[in-house]
């Protein structure tokens, strides 16, 4: 069937397209081309193409014309569209006896859409490490249990509900769904390319359809305002012609509706018109992945792209998370679209289903953006149990133990992500490959940058500097402690506590000594500076706890190489005041309570804390 045919079949059933519109095949596909002066008035006005609701493919032409099959499908299937990808392929298996076949045999096959769920093994390995390439698997489970939900709810005898034969091929499709679970990559690839037109029932099929849906739908209640139906959010329609245009970002365009004598139409109308050249659609701000996905293509340079983050949380804490304010993620929040959604009626009384997030909350990054959900998210897991007792607040240690925990997931998964090498470009998918990697790697980048600059920005805060301790700045002040560790265990710079790993017991020695501060000689100005909150949390901390058994044992040998010798060598400050095992285990816990650690070189960095 050739582009005139759909054109001719489009306008002898009521479409209206302008004298200056032509669809054309190129490189990319079908396409249309403006071809005219935006002086010229349109045939009708306001319209560069109008499309009659009678060829448009809706759920209700599925419902009705797929008889007690489509209602069974429409009620009790879990995905409100299935109706219409099962119509989509019964028209297929029997185009020949189909009103809309100048349309259906236009559209690509399962492997011209170019869909990551079609790919070989080899060119879906090159998407470990990604969203994408974490969850296609997953995808494709769920799309197996939605075709066989509709499977399941088939009549005995299908032929008295006006539809397609099935194929002796049809009890194979029961094997591959009991046998899917242990398909390779390459099982489910070689299946798909084998998938036979005629058994509309296979899952190949059902996939083709449903990923035709995925690309080239608009959102039924469009025709809300024109049309006397319950139209239900989420459903879909195909709309022909008008589906042709690709797309592009930056195209300017309306979409409306109308009723002219009876007859609801699609109006599509564009303000990016420029005479020669393509006319194109605008499919909203989609990133690479969704483009990828449903379309097979990616875009350079997409200022929509996004990187997904998915942080597993127990479920049990996400209402104190919103108790918080902490704006829980919705997927509302990131498919986006031109037009507005159907509105949601919210139920102030109703229980968030948090089972919904049992897969981990899911974020979505840009090169421009980090959700501050996201980043309040972070900072909210990073509390401490006295941050849980004694604020409501996000504390300065919390905001700077949250972006470094965040810049150490984002991190993480870039590294994950390897750059395909020149082989690739052998594949044809290499292209949008490279495009969607080179993306997701740019994205972040960025927000790893993003994040560094914001916790700069606290470190070097002259109003929250004071309050923050590092390693280094006390080597440097406290010189008995630098006399102590040179005598006792020839320690004798900063690096040299670095090269031995030191950091941790001098951390140790540091609180303890800060424990002991009112021991020492009050007019010695190296005594003075040894901070009085550090003192005052250690004394609560020592007076609320209880030493165990255990951790006396896991404590003794450190202590036992640590204290006795230093008392022997420098008694001013290690033989005065408690030096007992006891308060090295205090020490321990009043260190994970008060620091945070800081970037690839773990760097401890105590935080004085903001609350009573």
């Amino acid at each position: 069937m050739s582009i005139a045919e759909l054109v001719l079949w489009g306008k002898s059933n009521g479409a209206i397209i302008d004298p200056r519109v032509s669809f054309e095949k190129g490189a990319d596909g079908i396409g249309a081309r403006y071809n005219g002066s935006n002086s010229e008035k349109a045939e009708i006005p306001g319209s560069l193409i109008s499309v009659p609701l009678s060829i448009c493919i809706t759920p209700k032409i599925a419902v009705e014309s797929l008889g007690n099959y489509g209602k069974a499908l429409y009620e009790k299937s879990t995905n409100i569209n299935s109706a219409v990808k099962i119509f989509l392929c019964t028209e297929r298996a029997s185009v020949n006896r189909s009103f809309f076949k100048p349309y259906i045999e236009l559209l690509p096959a399962l492997q011209e859409v170019g869909s990551p769920y079609t790919w070989s093994p080899e060119d879906k390995a090159m998407l470990k490490g990604t969203n994408l390439g974490n969850s296609l698997s997953e995808n494709m489970s769920q799309l197996v249990e939605e075709w066989w939900q509709c499977i399941s709810l088939l009549p005995k005898e299908v032929e008295k509900d006006g539809l397609p034969s099935l194929t002796q091929d049809h009890f194979l499709n029961m094997k591959f769904y009991y046998e899917y679970k242990f398909y390779t990559d390459q099982d489910i690839y070689e299946y798909l390319k084998a998938t036979d037109v005629a058994n509309w029932t296979s899952f190949g099929n059902y996939l083709w359809s449903s990923l035709i849906l995925k690309s080239r739908s608009f959102p039924y209640y469009l025709f809300k305002e024109s049309i006397d139906a319950e139209i239900k959010q989420d459903e879909a329609m195909l709309l022909p012609l008008i589906d042709l245009l690709n797309h592009s970002t930056s195209a300017k365009v309306n979409w409306s509706t109308s009723n002219t004598n009876g007859q609801a139409f699609f109006n599509f109308q564009s303000e990016s018109t420029e005479s020669g050249a393509e006319l194109f659609n605008n499919y909203g701000m989609k990133g690479n992945e969704e483009l990828l996905l449903a379309y097979g293509f990616c875009l350079k340079d997409n200022v929509a792209d996004s990187a997904a983050l998915k942080i597993k949380v127990p479920l049990e804490i996400l209402p104190d998370l919103e108790a918080q304010g902490i704006k829980l993620p919705q997927i509302n929040d990131y498919t986006t679209s031109i037009v507005r959604k159907a509105p949601v009626t919210e139920d102030s009384n109703a229980v968030n289903d948090y089972s919904k997030y049992s897969d981990g909350l899911l974020f979505f990054i840009t090169s421009d953006n980090i959700p501050e959900n996201l980043i309040e998210l972070f900072q909210w897991l990073c509390r401490n149990t006295l941050e849980k007792t004694r604020t409501n607040t996000v504390t300065l240690r919390m905001k700077l133990a949250g972006l470094n925990q965040l810049r150490q997931a984002i991190e993480s998964k870039n590294e994950l992500i390897k750059l395909p090498s020149e082989g690739i470009s052998t594949s044809p998918n290499g292209e949008n490959i490279k495009l969607y990697l080179t993306s997701q790697k740019k994205i972040f980048t960025s927000s790893i940058k993003k994040i560094k600059n914001l916790e700069k920005g606290l470190l070097t805060d002259p109003e929250l500097k004071p309050r923050l301790l590092t390693l280094k700045s006390i080597y440097k002040k406290d010189v008995k402690l630098q006399q102590a560790l040179l005598v006792s265990l020839g320690i004798s710079s900063y690096n040299d506590i670095l090269e031995s790993e030191f950091q941790d017991q001098f951390w140790l020695l540091y609180l303890m000594r800060c424990y002991n501060k009112n021991e020492y000689d009050d007019e010695d100005p190296e005594e003075k500076y040894l901070p009085e909150w550090i003192h005052r949390m250690f004394t609560e901390l020592m007076n609320e706890t209880e030493i165990k058994p255990a951790e006396v044992v896991q404590f003794k040998e450190i202590y036992l190489g640590l204290i006795p010798p230093l008392a022997t060598a420098v008694p001013e400050v290690f033989a005065r005041g408690q030096w007992r095992v006891n308060e090295m285990i205090i020490s321990a816990k009043l260190l994970d309570l008060i620091s945070f650690v800081r970037g690839k070189e773990q760097e401890c960095i105590l935080v004085e804390c903001d609350y009573n």
